[in-house]
């Protein structure tokens, strides 16, 4: 071992003995307390009032997988098009500098990247459907 890797050592030794006798501080007993009595209070109130869903939720919900529908089902087609067809097309127009392998991997990398933007765009629905129903004033019969 080199005299600078030695020294490193030691030192770093000398560092961990100190640490282990570092006391971390303890956190104030009111406030301790008083997060007890806060989360006492939540948990035992009954699961509709905890976080209830705007009376409209499930009406919009509806609304916006009905308007993604069909996208959606166009968006799995052309990537479906896409993984089948476009490796051999590749393979054809440029056979002299890409490996098969390439051929293959463009089209999947850009299939993987789409299924994943439509999977965010699926999952953000239920949070856009909540804000919608959130600020959407209840009906007047009349």
């Amino acid at each position: 071992m080199t005299e600078d890797r030695r020294e490193l050592l030691d030192a770093l030794g000398d560092l961990a003995a100190r640490l282990d006798t570092c006391v971390a501080p303890e956190p104030p007993e009111a406030l301790v307390e008083a997060t007890f009595a806060r989360a006492r209070s939540w948990l035992r109130a009954p699961e509709a009032a905890r976080a209830p869903l705007p009376p409209r939720f499930k009406r919009e919900l509806g609304r916006l997988l009905a308007a993604i529908a069909a996208p959606s089902a166009l968006m799995v087609a052309w990537n479906a098009f896409v993984l089948l067809r476009v490796p051999d097309w590749l393979a054809r127009w440029i056979p002299t500098w890409l490996p098969e392998g390439l051929a293959w991997a463009l089209p999947a990398a850009y299939v993987l990247g789409a299924l994943g933007w439509m999977a965010l765009v699926l999952g953000s629905l239920p949070f856009v459907a909540h804000r919608r129903a959130s600020l959407r004033q209840p009906e007047v019969p009349g």
